[in-house]
Order: structure tokens, then C-alpha cells, then sequence
């Protein structure tokens, strides 16, 4: 391969060091894993850069070939930032958060610019540490600094510079293996720094691998297949029609049918098994096509899509230009999450933009005076591929044509009967909560739509005169009078009150200075959008809170064991652990049950976990403050067992009401941890303070215990907190280790010579509390038959103590139990006032 002469990154450049890092960092993920035992053993370095990489490269391979500088920043910065795990991939994002700042301002970077670059990723990498600890990935990044400096100035070619850089990487990392004691010990350099090597390295690649160059240039290709497709009309395409089909048969010959089918069109995909194959070609003859695959067998699951239709109806992004005269049907399918669609009716363009941006998967233009028929809303159905199609009418008159076509539809496509368009923007709005808690929101709010009479009336006990303006609240009509801004100001003064949380309000085309002054009266959270609706002046959405609603909001994380009954007693707010089993990864408590982990376990699957993004905990701050909490305590598992703590306070400040959530460091997991954020929940829901709150439980932690027997040492031995050595005579001797948390991290309390000693110990230990308090207990299991028999022996003997409160056996969940296998045990609290 003929050695490359580059002088400097332009951002098509870049991008690919970007991606081709993502992608050997991954490539290394396992290794890095293994390699985890500073700052926490935890065994997930790997998978936390892994992923915070893989953000950037998700974002990254959406741009299309002509990136700007100022694009590719923009969109990494938020990207890293808000896609950053664990302690390793937040200093990473704060690292790339630093490189970027030096090019801001840039059309393309040479080598004295990434040089000052480099510095400035070391500035803010020891900026986001309260206390920077040399032996790690902050070492690297420094050194890394230090050496580009000396790079001589007539020396201006990348591919040597991006080698240098690599090598110096290389040996930083190293060295770390001699300046922690922790690593020293483990024998191994420090996880953080190799994943930067890594990283590096991967820049390397980008231009030096000849696989990884023709990898790159096939993405920057695609980019550029998909520019071309958002923009192209009917007459560009030179077949219209996307057809796919099942043969019901596979023993024939393959090739000459490939060869037959292939004369017709393109982009043709030929699956097959034994005894179907499956086909996928874009052509303009689909009858053609349908005929010689006959020839070969059975004929199913035909199916015929007119591309130049569709791509009429997309609308890409907000570009309001997507939009045309005869457009009826808006689709945008980047909305259909999980197979689940949201789908609209809107009385203006303007109105149907706004439900594409908040999330509509397609939106028909109809609504007021232009109700659409069965056949417009089948067609809008058609066109979206999801499982699952919820219908928002948005007017009391469409509701029973939409449910003619739930009835008529042989895809699960269901009602949720929204009568006005506010309502329905605020069902999309709030698309991604459970419906049953959509519905009694709707209940409280008041959706108000202000028109024009048309006619002499008395109606609802109301005088209405021709030409006055009158007002609908939720349907009915409530309100009368000749000017527009009074009859906003009767509006407020009766539907506003102590539990309002904002104000939503569309103006039509008809309005008037004084209604618009009125309309934004309120000393509220207004936000006004332009509508530009023939029939109604206004459209305004009162949001309510639930007046039941506590002040202080509890967050956690799925580490606590809680239960689910709980969980939605106490109005807890969960973030869930992810667990990865090899490729698979699953929502702990939400896609993944206790009892499904461990019979993953059991049958020899290996896990690792990792906590939730910046971004989801800055969303779950963000939607309970919308929710109508002034206040959130967030309580998470031992900051010495994982990175989320300072995840959660990244978030806090990402929403600017940092003074309004405490984050709280339960030194502790499974239900030690659990027993506190259900006794904060208690509190909270019983109107106690939030410094009293977080005041008991600083104190409640601190008293707190918990010791558990761990059944077979390999899982411990893998995670590094015992030798092969001390596994192998535990194992042979059947000696059980008793282990405890203390001040936040596992430590040995002892061990045992076998099950009904182990037992009896925990038994003395139980007493040894109950000297001095009367105490609140849970027997705690995970695994087999086993361990649950275990727990129960220790429940029984709970429970005949006189000063004990048994709470009923815990079954442990992912985070402890990817780290210790089978275990069984007791979490211990005194009872405080």
C-alpha cells in the first residue's frame, strides 16, 4: 500500500478517525474489561468507553458527505456528552469534549492545531476529576500532550504524527502498571489508559489499515446514497416500485432464478432456507417478477410499495420545504421506536410539522370541517411498518371513522380517542409514558379552543350573538364575549390555579394584539406556537399537576432490588441497569426479571453491567420537574462499586436546577440500598422535608449492614476479589466466605468450613444486632434451589425473634449477582425514628 502524504483533517477526515476509534475500541471492549480493577473492579471499562464511543458513531454515520467542521463539533460534543457511562467514558467524553473546543472556529485542522488540541483534551480530562490519579487515563492524555509538543514543525504529515502519538500512548500505558498499587498487585496496566491507547490507535487505522480505509470510505458512501435519497422526486427514480415475496420452496436451482430475476431491477436481496426463499428487488414490472418466481413454487406474504408515493408523503427532519400544496399524508418513520407508532390527524401543515418533531410517525391533514374518510386514514396507515399504530384523531367528529378503521385493519392498530389537537399533542408529547397515566393527566388539564360564532344561539345556559367569540373547554362550550382578550382573561381566571404547570398555546390565523398581550399575560410557563388554523383563533393547553403529587421525587437505580409493588406504591422512579449477556443487552427490572437473569447464570452465561447514560438521567431529572416535583432526591448504588454518581451529577447540572436535587451515595446495593430509597419514598409521600430527608438517611446508611455467603468462588474469582489459588483450596476444602459491605464496598468478614456453620454464623451475627436495637431484616438469595432454601431458614429464624421486623426474602438482581454468582444472606437496619 502506497504510504498516504496527509497535511491536514478536514471533517470528513476526522469524522473517520472518530468512527475507525469507535470502532477498535469496541473491537477491544473484553480485553478492557478484563483488565478493570482501578478505580472499581468492576469488569465494564470496556463496554462503558465501548459505548460512549458508539454514540458518537451513531450520530456521526447519519452525516452526509459534505460535514462541516462546525457540524462534525456540534454533533460529537453532544453526542460524547450525552451519551458518556462510567467513570472511564465520562473522562473519555470530557477528553474528545476538550479536543473539539481547540477546533472550534476551524475549516480543517493541521498538525499545530491538533497538537493544541491534545492540551486542551488534557486541560479539561483533569478538570472533570475532584482528584486527578496518576496511573491512569488522565496520565496517558497528558503524556500524550506533553509529546506533541515536541513534534517538529517541518514535520507535517499525519500519518507519522497519528504513529507517534500511538506509540507514546502505548508506552504511557505501560508505565501504568508501576504507579498504582492496585495494578501492581493485579499485574495489568490501567483499563482507562489502554482504552485511549486504543482510541488512538484506531486514529492510526484510519489511515493506514487498507481494510479499515475501504470500511470508511463504504460508510462516507452510504452518506452519500442517503443525501441523495431525501431529496429525490418520482421521475429520479429508475424503479418505482420496492416488491418483496416467499417462495415456498428452496431445492431448486438458486442461481439461474437470481440471474432470471436480477434483468429487472436492483438492489436485489435473495434469502433462502431449505424450504422457502425470500426475495426483495426494486422494479418497475412487479407482475413480471411475481410471474417467474411461480415458476419455482407457492407464492406468500406479497408485497408491492409504490417508492415514489412514499417518498412524496417524507418529510426529513423540519425542513419546511418537505412540505407541498397537494401533500395530504407526512411520514416519518425515524419516530417508529420498538415497533410502536403514533399517528395524527392535523388541521394545518404547521400543526403537522409540530407532531413530526414531537414525535408522529405519520400525520393526515384534516381535522375541522375537513374530516378525513376510512379510506384517507387506511392510507396513512399503510404506509407505516410497525406492530403496534395508535390513532389520534384529535377531533371529537374523527373518532368514529378512526375506529372503523381499528376494526377494519388487520394490523393491531388502536384508538386513543384525543377530541381536541392540543390533547393530541400532548399524548405525543408524553408518547413514551404508560398510556393509563397519559389518560388521567388528560383529566386534569384543560384543552380550550376559541372560535367564532357563527349564528345566534343559546346554548349551555349562555347567550351567544353572531360574530362573538365563544369557547370550547375540553368539548364544551363554557365561555362568551364580544372580545377576544376578555374572554382570554375569563379563560385564565377560572382554569388556572396553584397546580398549574404551564401553558401551551397555538395561535390561528385570526388573532388580534390584544388577545395575543392577554394570552401571555400569566406569571406562568407559557410557550406560543404558530398554527396558522382557519376555524380557531386559538388553541391553548392548561397543564396541570396531580394535586396528590408529593414536592420531593425519588430516583434510583434497578442496583436497589426493589420490588414492583413497591416501586408504583411509593411513586419510586427507576433507571435501570443494563445488562449485556456477550451481544445481547437487557433493561434491568424493565426487560430482564431477576429470576430470568439467573437462570441465564445457572445454565453458564456470563454477564456484565453497566449504568444508565448522562442523557437518560438527565431526562429523568428533567420529566419529573415537568411533572410538577420542585424537589428530587437521587439515590444510587455504592459510588465505590460503580461510576453513576458521577454520571447523576453531570446530569444535575445539564438541568440547571442544581440546587433542587441531591444526589445521594447509599454506600450500598440490592435491597441495602433499596431499604433506604423506599424509607426516603416513605417520607417524601408523607410531606417530611427535603433536608430532613436527605438527613436521615446520611445518618441511616452509616448504620446499616448486610452479610452474605457466596456459593461458588469462580464468579469472585473473576471479578478479582480472590486469587485462582484461594478459589481452588475454597473450592476443595468447601470452605463458604462470608462477606459484608463496609462503607460502601465488599470486604471479607471471614469464612466458614461449610453450609450448616455458614448459617449458624449469620445466626450469631443477627444476635449480635438485636442486643442493642430492634431491627428491620430481609433474607436476601439469588441463584438455585439452594440458596433460596437457605434464605428461607434464615427467614424462619427471623421471624422468631421478638424484636425483629422480617420483611420477606429478597431475590438479588444483576448487579451483585454478575459479580458473586449464587448467594444468599441478610441486610440488617436498626430502627430509627
Amino acid at each position: 500500500m502506497e504510504k498516504l502524504d496527509i497535511k491536514v483533517l478536514t471533517a470528513i477526515r476526522l469524522a473517520k478517525l472518530f468512527i475507525a476509534g469507535s470502532r477498535w475500541v469496541s473491537k477491544y471492549a473484553d480485553v478492557l474489561n478484563d483488565l478493570n480493577v482501578y478505580p472499581v473492579p468492576d469488569g465494564d471499562t470496556g463496554t462503558n468507553m465501548s459505548m460512549t464511543l458508539q454514540a458518537i458513531e451513531n450520530d456521526l454515520i447519519k452525516l452526509n458527505d459534505e460535514m462541516t467542521m462546525e457540524g462534525l463539533i456540534e454533533t460529537v460534543s453532544e453526542a460524547v456528552l450525552l451519551g458518556a457511562r462510567g467513570n472511564s467514558g465520562t473522562i473519555l467524553s470530557q477528553i474528545l469534549q476538550g479536543f473539539l473546543n481547540a477546533a472550534i472556529g476551524k475549516t480543517e485542522l493541521d498538525i499545530k492545531d491538533v497538537v493544541h488540541a491534545f492540551d486542551r483534551a488534557r486541560e479539561y480530562a483533569y478538570n472533570s476529576v475532584t482528584e486527578p490519579v496518576e496511573g491512569t487515563i488522565l496520565t496517558v492524555i497528558r503524556e500524550i500532550a506533553e509529546a506533541a509538543k515536541t513534534w517538529p514543525e517541518d514535520k507535517d504529515n499525519f500519518v507519522d504524527f497519528l504513529s507517534f502519538i500511538k506509540n507514546v500512548a502505548y508506552e504511557s500505558t505501560e508505565k501504568t502498571i508501576d504507579m498504582l498499587p492496585k495494578l501492581k498487585e493485579a499485574g495489568v496496566v490501567d483499563a482507562g489508559a489502554k482504552g485511549l491507547f486504543y482510541l488512538m490507535e484506531g486514529f492510526e487505522k484510519s489511515i493506514t489499515d487498507e481494510e479499515m480505509l475501504k470500511d470508511l470510505e463504504r460508510i462516507v458512501s452510504n452518506q452519500a446514497k442517503r443525501k441523495t435519497k431525501v431529496g429525490f422526486v418520482e421521475e429520479d427514480l429508475e424503479y418505482k416500485y420496492c416488491t418483496e415475496y416467499i417462495i415456498m420452496a428452496g431445492e431448486f436451482d438458486i442461481e439461474e432464478y437470481k440471474e432470471r430475476i436480477a434483468k429487472l431491477g436492483n438492489s436485489m436481496i435473495v434469502a433462502k432456507t431449505s424450504k422457502k426463499t425470500k426475495t426483495h428487488i426494486h422494479t418497475n414490472n412487479p407482475g413480471q417478477a411475481l410471474e417467474i418466481a411461480g415458476e419455482y413454487g407457492e407464492l406468500t406474504n406479497i408485497k408491492i410499495d409504490n417508492m415514489a408515493q412514499q417518498h412524496r408523503s417524507l418529510v426529513v427532519g423540519e425542513n419546511e420545504k418537505g412540505f407541498t400544496v397537494d401533500q395530504h399524508i407526512l411520514i416519518e418513520n425515524l419516530n417508529i421506536i420498538n415497533n410502536k407508532a403514533f399517528v395524527a390527524i392535523a388541521d394545518t401543515i404547521e400543526m403537522a410539522q409540530l407532531f413530526l418533531k414531537i414525535g408522529a410517525a405519520g400525520v393526515l391533514l384534516g381535522g375541522q370541517s375537513k374530516n378525513p374518510s376510512v379510506s384517507d386514514i387506511e392510507e396513512m396507515i399503510s404506509q407505516i411498518e410497525a406492530e403496534e399504530i395508535i390513532i389520534l384523531p384529535n377531533n371529537k367528529n374523527i373518532i368514529s371513522t378512526a375506529n372503523l378503521v381499528c376494526e377494519r385493519s388487520k394490523k393491531n392498530v388502536i384508538l386513543f380517542e384525543t377530541r381536541t389537537m392540543l390533547e393530541g399533542y400532548y399524548v405525543l408529547k408524553n408518547r413514551k409514558e404508560d398510556l393509563k397515566e397519559i389518560v388521567a393527566n388528560t383529566h386534569r388539564n384543560k384543552s380550550i379552543e376559541i372560535t367564532i360564532a357563527v349564528r345566534d344561539t343559546k346554548a349551555d345556559g349562555l347567550t351567544i350573538k353572531k360574530g362573538s367569540y365563544i369557547a370550547l373547554v375540553d368539548g364544551k362550550l363554557k365561555y362568551t364575549n364580544e372580545r377576544l382578550e376578555e374572554i382570554i382573561s375569563d379563560i385564565y381566571r377560572e382554569n388556572i390555579t396553584k397546580d398549574t404547570l404551564r401553558i401551551f398555546a397555538v395561535k390561528g390565523k385570526h388573532t388580534t394584539k390584544e388577545g395575543n398581550d392577554m394570552l401571555l399575560s400569566p406569571e406562568i410557563d407559557i410557550e406560543v406556537y404558530e398554527g396558522q388554523q382557519e376555524n380557531y383563533n386559538y388553541y391553548i393547553y392548561i397543564e396541570n399537576r396531580d394535586p396528590n403529587l408529593p414536592e420531593i421525587a425519588i430516583v434510583t437505580d434497578s442496583a436497589g432490588d426493589i420490588t414492583k409493588d413497591l416501586i408504583d406504591q411509593y411513586n419510586i422512579n427507576l433507571l435501570p441497569i443494563i445488562v449485556n449477556f456477550g451481544k445481547e443487552s437487557y433493561k434491568d427490572f424493565f426487560e430482564l426479571k431477576s429470576e430470568e437473569f439467573w437462570e441465564k447464570i445457572l445454565n453458564g452465561e456470563m454477564s456484565k453491567t453497566a449504568h444508565p447514560s448522562t442523557a437518560e438521567m438527565r431526562d429523568m431529572y428533567n420529566k419529573l420537574f415537568a411533572k410538577g416535583y420542585k424537589k428530587i432526591i437521587s439515590i444510587h448504588m455504592s459510588s465505590k462499586m460503580s461510576g453513576l454518581q458521577q454520571s447523576a451529577k453531570l446530569a444535575r447540572t445539564m438541568t440547571g436546577r442544581e440546587k433542587d436535587i441531591q444526589i445521594v451515595d447509599s454506600k450500598a446495593v440490592t435491597i441495602l440500598q433499596g431499604h433506604l430509597v423506599i424509607e426516603a419514598a416513605k417520607r417524601a409521600k408523607q410531606g417530611e422535608s427535603f433536608e430532613n430527608i436527605v438527613s436521615w438517611l446520611e445518618i441511616a446508611r452509616e448504620k446499616s449492614s448486610v452479610y452474605f455467603i457466596v456459593n461458588d468462588l469462580k464468579y469472585l474469582e473473576k471479578g478479582g476479589r480472590i486469587g485462582k489459588a484461594s478459589a481452588a483450596i475454597g473450592g476443595v476444602l468447601k470452605l463458604k466466605p462470608i462477606l459484608k459491605i463496609d462503607d460502601g464496598e465488599v470486604s471479607s468478614y471471614g469464612k466458614v468450613l461449610g453450609e450448616i456453620a455458614a448459617l449458624k454464623k449469620i445466626e450469631r451475627l443477627i444476635k449480635e444486632q438485636l442486643k442493642n436495637n430492634s431491627i428491620i431484616a430481609y433474607p436476601i438469595w439469588g441463584g438455585a434451589t439452594e440458596e433460596f432454601e437457605n434464605a428461607e431458614k434464615i427467614r424462619v429464624f427471623l421471624e422468631k425473634q421478638a424484636k425483629v421486623d422480617c420483611r420477606g426474602k429478597i431475590n438479588i438482581g444483576p448487579v451483585v449477582g454478575s459479580h458473586s454468582g449464587p448467594i444468599y444472606g441478610v441486610v440488617m437496619f436498626p430502627k430509627l425514628s
